[in-house]
């Protein structure tokens, strides 16, 4: 017995060493992310012309909790793998960042089946940071899960300096840092892409005078060499009327496989109620490539603009000072300009996502003063018998 039981805790030994059982000990992942922005027609750049941190929620659906054994979504468990609140995904430079990460670290789940879905955004209004109500849940009609974003955008001083939203594409079902970077992004080489679009329009105005003879740009001034200095400034800069308020809402399907994916949607209840203004302005510049800001680089609501609908004006005040023999002789003008921005320039919507730039040419020389001289009529010789002779 005794010779029994020894072999058969031998065998056992035996058994339990062929079959023993081995955890994975390799280090679990940290979830980072690459980051981008688009600009349509063209590659992706990066992002920190427009923040240096963005916001993330994710929904993780873990294998064995909220996925059936065959891999497919339970209709209402997931969980929040961020919190409820979020997480705030910073660069580890903001001039040549080699990773994104959350404030503090998070791991990829572990199992196979396992994956977490990914939603990205930055909002502000120009003076309060500015997020998105976002819900998450199981669209029955759909069979699938399905985000929707809902911002609310109200800027009461109409393009306010540094207002400014983007969302990313949606990241579905990722489960690790194993996709190289597809965006143009030079130094991120993997993490979960987010790829970010505007949802704002930008509008831009430049302004620059020109002549012929070619004008030289001058301190507060232009000059047609030897002729004149032209001061000129323009006054009571607005557009009007921009939209003011909306709400743009957004939606996102789970596609079923591991990928990007756009949303679809748009802005909605928009008013009319604002005009963007500003300052007084001198052109002291003389070709579009050098021109200045009249209007600096401002992100405002899309919105139709109809044929007669919305107008840059402005007074501009022309102070023209000649040289030369006349030197110091001066003149001054005060006329008014308005410029439909649909049948001027041809621009019959501001769309999200898209920069408008304009360029206000002044030719101030252009109109030289000029005379036409003409004679009433020819001489006429006086006949002889009308003379009149005088002896001295």
């Amino acid at each position: 017995m005794k010779k029994f039981f020894i072999f058969a805790a031998a065998a056992l030994v035996a058994l339990t060493a062929c079959n023993k059982v081995e955890t994975d000990n390799a280090p679990a992942q940290k979830v980072t992310f690459q980051a981008a922005n688009y600009v349509p027609q063209t590659k992706a750049v990066s992002v920190l012309s427009d923040f240096t941190s963005f916001k993330s929620k994710a929904y993780l659906h873990a294998e064995g909790i909220d996925l059936n054994a065959d891999g497919s979504v339970k209709t209402n468990s997931f969980q929040n793998f961020f919190g409820t609140a979020g997480e705030t995904i910073s660069p580890d430079s903001t001039t040549d960042p080699t990773e994104w990460a959350p404030s503090h670290t998070y791991y990829w789940p572990k199992g196979t089946k396992s994956f977490v879905n990914f939603i990205g955004w930055y909002g502000t209004t120009g003076s309060a940071a500015s997020d998105p109500d976002i819900s998450y849940a199981y669209d029955n009609t759909a069979s699938a899960y399905k985000a929707t974003l809902t911002w609310d955008f109200s800027n009461e001083t109409v393009g306010a300096a540094g207002a400014n939203l983007l969302y990313a594409d949606m990241a579905w079902r990722f489960k690790a840092n194993n996709d190289p970077a597809t965006y143009g992004m030079n130094h991120v080489t993997e993490g979960v892409p987010m790829l970010f679009h505007h949802a704002l329009a930008q509008i831009n105005v430049k302004a620059y005078a020109t002549g012929d003879p070619a004008l030289t740009a001058g301190t507060n001034k232009v000059t047609e060499s030897g002729v004149a200095d032209w001061v000129i400034t323009l006054e009571n800069v607005k557009i009007t009327p921009i939209h003011r308020a909306g709400t743009l809402t957004l939606t996102n399907t789970d596609p079923g496989t591991k990928q990007t994916q756009a949303w679809t949607g748009d802005w909605a209840g928009t008013d009319t109620a604002g005009d963007l203004t500003a300052s007084n302005f001198t052109v002291q510049k003389v070709t579009s490539a050098t021109a200045e800001d009249l209007i600096a680089a401002t992100c405002v609501l899309p919105q139709t603009i109809a044929a007669d609908d919305v107008v840059l004006s402005f007074n501009m005040r022309i102070v023209t000072t000649y040289l030369g023999t006349n030197a110091g002789q001066t003149n001054t003008e005060l006329i008014p300009v308005s410029i439909k921005l649909n049948n001027d320039f041809g621009t019959t919507a501001w769309e999200k996502n898209h920069k408008y730039t304009y360029y206000v040419k002044i030719v101030p020389s252009q109109n030289k003063v000029l005379f036409d001289p003409a004679l009433d009529e020819a001489w006429v010789n006086v006949p002889a018998s009308d003379t009149t002779e005088k002896e001295i």
